[in-house]
Parts: C-alpha cells; sequence; structure tokens
C-alpha cells in the first residue's frame, strides 16, 4: 500500500491568511518557516523543501495557525493508471 501525499491548494492558505490580514512574514515566523518555504506552500514550487511529504506537513501547521481544516487546503488523490472515461476508448481486438 502506499502513501497518498495529497495536493495543497496554496491559494486557499494565501486566501486564508490575507483575510485574517496577516503578512507572509508573520506567519513565516510563526510556523518556523522560511519566507521562501511559505510562497512555495501559497503559489508552487518545491525548491525550498527535502520531499513533497515535508512541505505537506508545513502547509498543515500553516493552516492549522490559520484555523483552517485539512480539507480546506488540501486535495486528496487516488492514485489510478488510467481514468475510467478512457475505457471508453479501448477497443477489444
Amino acid at each position: 500500500m502506499t502513501n497518498k501525499i495529497p495536493n495543497i491548494l496554496g491559494d486557499q492558505l494565501k486566501n486564508a491568511r490575507e483575510k485574517a490580514g496577516l503578512s507572509l512574514e508573520s506567519v513565516a515566523k510563526t510556523s518556523a518557516l522560511s519566507n521562501k518555504q511559505l510562497e512555495e506552500i501559497e503559489s508552487g514550487g518545491d525548491s525550498s523543501f527535502y520531499t513533497l511529504a515535508i512541505k505537506v506537513t508545513a502547509a498543515k501547521k500553516v493552516g492549522k495557525i490559520l484555523g483552517l481544516n485539512e480539507d480546506d487546503f488540501l486535495e486528496k488523490k487516488e492514485p489510478s493508471l488510467f481514468q475510467l472515461s478512457d475505457l471508453s476508448t479501448c477497443e477489444m481486438h
């Protein structure tokens, strides 16, 4: 069984931070992240994180600080070999 690493909906975190009137710098400091790490959580990129799992863990910390539920900013993805809609294009020989 493989671990399913969710997609981070960074725009949701950014919108919540801005709605709360918090600066990127203040949330980064509170969450013990660099400004660049928080920017990458909100806008994409992963050069500041060793692994995607570490980035997701950091995003969870930011979400908690902002008072969000994980479902508000994490999108669970189901692994699949192909989409069910692709079945209609398969031909039997």
